[in-house]
């Protein structure tokens, strides 16, 4: 038989000092002092990394594409990940291109461009201009007219002229 008394309380104080084991801090501060630099420098390089897309930002937005992007309504921070492959879709709340305010915005942009002679003006431009002009929008109409007036968009058919062009149009 075994004597219950051994696992029983006593009452009598200890004079020896309780042992302590480490405290959380004691654990963990080497752990801290080495994540300490990592976090340095993953904070320098993700400020790095805003610098580098702001610059980049400023540098290209007077891009065709760019401000073909922020007339669609995407913000700079997304035109810049776009721009460098970082994401292929976003949350901006877009409008379509064939919005006549787009296309007006987008001619008036590539207008800029090809005056300096840096890109010819798009054709695919002049056709969203006048899709505008034919649903009736008179900023497209007017948009329109500056375009044949710089020879940029094609003057609409007399009634004896012939179609030139064959298959579908570019």
């Amino acid at each position: 038989m075994t004597d219950h008394r051994d696992n029983e309380p006593t009452d009598k104080p200890t004079t020896e000092p309780r042992k302590r084991g480490l405290s959380g801090m004691q654990v963990f501060a080497p752990f801290l002092a080495s994540a300490t630099p990592v976090r340095k420098a993953q904070r320098q390089a993700d400020e790095q990394d805003r610098a580098e897309r702001r610059a980049m930002a400023a540098h290209a937005s007077d891009s065709p594409l760019n401000q073909m992007y922020q007339l669609t309504g995407h913000s700079p921070d997304c035109i810049a990940k776009v721009r460098r492959g970082l994401i292929v879709s976003c949350d901006c709340r877009t409008r379509p291109v064939e919005d006549p305010a787009v296309a007006v915005g987008l001619a008036l942009h590539y207008e800029k461009f090809a005056r300096t002679g840096k890109i010819s003006f798009p054709k695919s431009i002049a056709r969203l201009v006048e899709a505008g002009a034919a649903n009736g929008d008179e900023a497209c109409r007017m948009m329109l007219e500056r375009l044949r007036r710089r020879g940029w968009a094609d003057r609409p058919k007399q009634d004896g002229d012939q179609d030139s062009s064959s298959g579908r149009s570019s």
